[in-house]
């Protein structure tokens, strides 16, 4: 639906979410296959590691992509008409 005058949400966000998604699936795979795989060791498998550091890259990039449009969306706040921008208020 677009146009709704809603918020929306910043592609950096979206894409982030899309990788913590895969990461989730990648490291849901690695716990359960990979580790019936090797039950002996009681140590985590690099793909282990992977996943997580796949989900963790995710978070930072849903971050980021918030971070950059909560700056932009500073710049575009309404001012008083006639207000100069650096007006003491």
């Amino acid at each position: 639906m677009t146009g709704s005058g809603g918020p929306t949400v910043p592609l950096p966000a979206k894409l982030g979410a899309a990788t913590i998604a895969f990461g989730l699936v990648f490291d849901l795979s690695e716990h359960t296959f990979a580790r019936q795989a090797a039950e002996a060791s009681a140590e985590f498998s690099s793909g282990e590691h992977a996943a997580h550091l796949v989900v963790l890259i995710g978070m930072v990039i849903i971050l980021l992509g918030v971070i950059a449009d909560g700056v932009h969306a500073s710049g575009r706040q309404a001012r008083p008409e006639g207000s100069p921008r650096d007006a003491i208020r």
